[in-house]
């Protein structure tokens, strides 16, 4: 059953991604401020999300206020992290997306138009200009960046260790840095696995660290800040025991 449960979700994750490209391009041509296609890109994560039948609990939304920008940092555990966070979050959500990623036709169309941050992580001096051209679209626009500095999936509970990028932007940007916890969904689908498995995820967001003091010097603090953070909220997630019910 869970075959044709996991079948399911893929055919709407299919359907509903070319749905939302086509409408992102169109809606990004006059949609500077990129308002609108946050609202696109939000429909798209509930699609997918209603198709999994996953219940996601979400925690701390008392934590953000509506209108503000943020950084919003969090652990990768699964396939599903990024419908998860975007249904979440009550935000316009943009990714720092690999070049290559934009060169693929229609799809890196979609990633321009949705303003999608192009960054270089190949070279070191342009990775780094990648950062401060990020700076200036996040002032120019009402978005929030969603970042994973784990940079890949792990394939089991531990946290791994954190790329240092998302943090310099945060402080050259002046935004507060959000740190955000997916729990359970690594039970519901692994990283080698395509099955979907029934499950609760839980989706926790701490309180915002302001970086407005801070200086590039202060990088490596506030990664380990954050780090420390997700990472008691997992130690607490496991203790709890609350592992158990996602594997019955």
């Amino acid at each position: 059953m869970k075959y044709f449960r996991s079948l399911w979700v893929i055919l709407n994750l299919c359907i509903a991604t070319v749905w939302t490209v086509i409408l992102i391009i169109l809606v990004g041509i006059i949609d500077d401020r990129k308002r609108y296609t946050g609202k696109v890109a939000r429909f798209w994560a509930k699609w997918v999300m209603l198709s999994t039948g996953i219940t996601v609990e979400v925690k701390g939304l008392e934590n953000i206020v509506d209108g503000c920008q943020y950084i919003f940092t969090g652990n990768h555990e699964s396939a599903l992290d990024i419908p998860v966070t975007i249904a979440s979050l009550p935000i316009s959500p943009v990714f720092l997306a690999k070049k290559e990623l934009f060169r693929i036709p229609v799809f890196g169309w979609g990633l321009k138009a949705a303003g999608m941050v192009r960054v270089n992580r190949q070279n070191r001096e342009k990775a780094k200009v990648s950062v401060d051209r990020a700076v200036k679209i996040l002032h120019a626009r009402d978005v929030s960046v969603i970042i994973y500095p784990e940079g890949t999936r792990s394939l089991d509970d531990r946290l791994l260790a954190f790329k240092k990028g998302g943090f310099l932007l945060a402080i050259r940007s002046g935004l507060p840095v959000v740190p955000i916890t997916i729990l359970g969904a690594q039970a519901i689908v692994s990283k080698k696995s395509l099955t979907l498995n029934p499950g609760k995820i839980r989706f926790i967001i701490d309180k915002p660290i302001p970086t407005t003091h801070m200086e590039d010097s202060h990088r490596d603090a506030l990664l380990d800040q954050v780090r420390d953070i997700i990472q008691l909220r997992k130690t607490e997630y496991l203790s709890s025991g609350s592992t158990h019910d996602n594997h019955e």
